[in-house]
């Protein structure tokens, strides 16, 4: 049997779930979204949170809707739609059938892509997710994190816990609690810490992608049993395929998740 929590377990639990929330964009993920194993999800966090928790939320009906719309439109941005092997799963996808051949063998659907022949498209770099503000711990009441100076040569910014002004003086139980912190040699786990570092942020750039080894993925994906794992995974390479212009893509799923039906 275990014994009652400590205050040390549920503080180290909080600053778990605090970190969880800064990473899942703002807000806990749902049961669903955490019993999705092997799926790409947290690369699709990067650059659209609220999507993702749309899809965990939505119907397995549209969650389908979202996978072979991402897979089908993959597929038109890889100029593979007229490809008839392509053609062909991406048609057995629609009437909910298993994929084709060379679909059944990962390897030998490689193989068969190098021996088609492709009209080379312009060329398209690769999607970089927007940047976002860097976590910063909780920390106790009445503080804050504090910009110490200004960034150094390397852009590097610092930063330090720092008593509001308008906060009153720390108790006599806060003073007993930091100097039992500071005589056990170091802070445990959960205990906020006194100085951060953030490095500076060195824009992105990717180089020019290869479209068509991005979207048969995206195929690949939208058979997957799971219907949220699915979606999910068709929507991230597909999103991968459009590269760069990865918005027009993700400003065409978003209405998808809020009601049923099938893509156009």
């Amino acid at each position: 049997m275990h014994g009652p929590v400590t205050d040390d377990e549920r503080a180290a639990e909080e600053r778990r779930l605090h970190h969880e929330r800064w990473q899942w964009g703002g807000r806990l993920p749902s049961r669903r979204l955490r019993a999705v194993r092997g799926s790409n999800v947290l690369g699709l966090l990067d650059f659209d949170s609220d999507l993702v928790h749309a899809l965990g939320a939505a119907g397995a009906d549209v969650q389908r809707a979202v996978a072979l719309l991402a897979a089908r439109r993959a597929c038109e941005r890889a100029g593979l739609t007229t490809v008839p092997w392509v053609a062909g799963a991406l048609t057995a996808l629609a009437e909910g059938r298993p994929l084709p051949p060379p679909f059944d063998d990962t390897a030998r659907m490689w193989e068969t892509l190098r021996a088609t022949p492709l009209a080379p498209g312009p060329p398209v770099r690769g999607a970089v997710p927007p940047g976002r503000p860097p976590y910063f711990p909780p920390t106790p009441p009445g503080w804050a994190w504090i910009e110490t100076s200004e960034p150094g040569d390397d852009g590097a910014k610092h930063y330090e816990l720092g008593r509001l002004p308008e906060s009153p003086p720390p108790t006599v139980s806060d003073a007993k609690s930091s100097a039992a912190r500071a005589g056990a040699g170091r802070a445990p786990a959960f205990v906020t810490p006194m100085a951060l570092t953030h490095p500076a942020r060195t824009p992105q750039v990717r180089g020019p992608i290869s479209q068509p080894h991005f979207a048969l993925p995206a195929v690949l994906a939208a058979a997957e049993p799971s219907p949220l794992k699915a979606a999910l995974d068709a929507v991230s390479h597909a999103l991968e395929t459009y590269g760069e212009h990865y918005p027009e893509f993700l400003e065409e799923v978003r209405p998808l998740c809020a009601r049923p039906g099938k893509p156009r």
